[in-house]
């Protein structure tokens, strides 16, 4: 039976590493497993604050509280991704009571409220994300989707621009990547470049609804130059390839959507269309 952690050193240990795996949990978008291992943290943490608290370091004490609220915003996005929205917001609105000025906490808003189809409200957390991080990518790239859904789709449009001249400030923003297919780019040497995949695919998304899809084509392209395993875009490609008798390229799409997603109906399906079309 193995001993339980009782000491701070422990009890941070054993929370770090349950964060670590929450993590890799929410990025296999294992979401149920990610919740309950994030909240083991937030509780081996919060055990930690109590005892630092009763011994007088309350300095200390903030510090394990601050990473109490870190979990609890994963949670937060666990529980957004598992659809369960009202407990999701409730976790946003706690945070930004301590963080009013968190750019992170006001986008996770906009992200749950317009799940919940309270866009004018989301526009608004979105817009309150921008007074903090003016030039996000990610924050602006949201901020048009919801302006999508609102069926303005020249705001859209102007904001899909808008992100993609910004400048990315984190590591995540960027991407190394190399082309694989004749349907990206022909340069075969590693190109560091940001990460703009969903803008060029909700952009492209908006040509579509626009009934222009050259243009949605080549917003596809885009989003696969940045990101060649953009899952989204491969489908979507494969299926406006389709559309102009381009089978050969289709297919690729689709073979490499199969091996990102197995089994993937809608990748199976293009995949059987291009291999009878080929072979006409």
């Amino acid at each position: 039976m193995a001993k339980m952690a009782n000491t701070p050193k422990e009890l941070d240990r054993l929370a770090e590493e349950n964060y670590n795996k929450a993590r890799i949990f929410f990025e296999m978008g294992k979401y149920e497993e990610a919740l309950a291992v994030y909240e083991e943290a937030v509780e081996a943490w919060k055990k930690i604050a109590d005892i630092l608290f009763e011994k007088g370091k309350d300095a200390s004490g903030k510090k394990f509280l601050e990473r109490i609220q870190d979990a609890r915003s994963c949670c937060g996005m666990a529980l957004f991704k598992l659809e369960r929205y009202e407990e999701a917001l409730e976790i946003v609105d706690s945070a930004l009571k301590t963080k009013p000025e968190s750019s992170t906490e006001w986008s996770n808003k906009g992200f749950v409220l317009s799940a919940m189809g309270r866009n004018e409200e989301a526009l608004e957390a979105f817009e309150k994300a921008l007074l903090f991080d003016p030039e996000s990518p990610k924050i602006l790239t949201n901020k048009g989707v919801v302006y999508f859904k609102m069926g303005q789709l020249g705001k859209a449009l102007e904001i899909f621009d808008r992100s993609l001249v910004a400048e990315p400030k984190t590591a995540s923003d960027w991407a190394c990547k190399v082309p694989r297919f004749s349907f990206f780019s022909r340069n075969k040497a590693p190109v560091i470049r940001p990460d703009n995949s969903e803008t060029w695919y909700w952009k492209g998304t908006v040509f579509l609804e626009m009934g222009e899809n050259e243009k949605a084509l080549n917003a596809c392209k885009m989003a696969l130059e940045s990101d060649p395993d953009h899952l989204d875009s491969l489908l979507r490609g494969g299926d406006l390839l389709c559309e102009f008798d381009d089978y050969g390229e289709a297919f690729k799409c689709y073979v490499r959507a199969l091996k990102l997603s197995p089994g993937n109906v809608a990748a199976k399906q293009g995949k059987e269309l291009c291999e009878l079309k080929i072979n006409e």
